[in-house]
């Protein structure tokens, strides 16, 4: 009897700990919904006004992609002085695009950003391809609250590269025979024949030796 009880005890405290984690909201929500059929019901369609296509569509309740399936962006400023997102999905979500995008070829892609003080609708776009690399683009209608938010929430895209780059080792000289290394020439370096240092014996008799080929 007291081994179970053990157990149930270890579960709970283990749960207790886990359900914050879990529970955890991102200060910063994106969904993206795709357009659906006028005439099904209430419970499956909304109907909204697209703000840039001009009319009125049905879109579905649930989203068909979220926040957490966004792997990456990069924000960027648009003209008309809001700022647009490049979204790069994860794996789930670029095979959920890339379905939605084949089967619903014609119809409206919308998306709404959701903060603490506010939800909008920042873009709707026509599906008139299969997308198939996982990248969607908003064009323009994001605040500066809310790419400061995403750029706290999401990796920036391009800034491993960069990392890698500058963390990366510089080229061990080459070995030569024997263990010994050889120091690599700087092709930029300035000659100078004139030399600090006192001249060795054998620079010495060098000279001598030329001297007396000359007379």
């Amino acid at each position: 009897m007291r081994l179970p009880l053990l157990c149930t005890a270890i579960f709970s405290l283990v749960l207790s700990h886990a359900c914050p984690a879990m529970t955890k909201k991102s200060p910063i929500s994106i969904r993206i919904h795709t357009e659906a059929n006028k005439n099904d019901s209430d419970t499956f369609s909304i109907p909204v006004n697209l703000i840039y296509q001009r009319r009125q569509a049905y879109l579905s309740k649930v989203a068909d992609i979220s926040e957490r399936m966004i792997e990456r962006i990069l924000p960027f400023p648009a003209k008309d002085g809001t700022w647009g997102c490049v979204i790069k999905l994860n794996p789930m979500g670029r095979i959920r695009l890339e379905n939605m995008s084949g089967t619903l070829r014609g119809s409206a892609l919308v998306i709404f950003v959701s903060t603490e003080a506010s939800r909008h609708q920042v873009a709707d776009m026509i599906i008139d391809r299969v997308v198939t690399d996982g990248v969607i683009t908003i064009p323009r209608g994001l605040t500066d609250i809310e790419v400061t938010l995403l750029r706290k929430e999401f990796k920036i895209l391009g800034e491993e590269v960069k990392q890698n780059w500058r963390d990366k080792p510089k080229d061990k000289p080459p070995e030569l025979p024997g263990g010994r290394f050889e120091t690599p020439i700087d092709r930029n370096a300035v000659f100078n024949p004139i030399s600090s240092q006192a001249p060795s014996r054998n620079s010495r008799n060098s000279a001598l030796d030329l001297q007396r080929l000359r007379d």
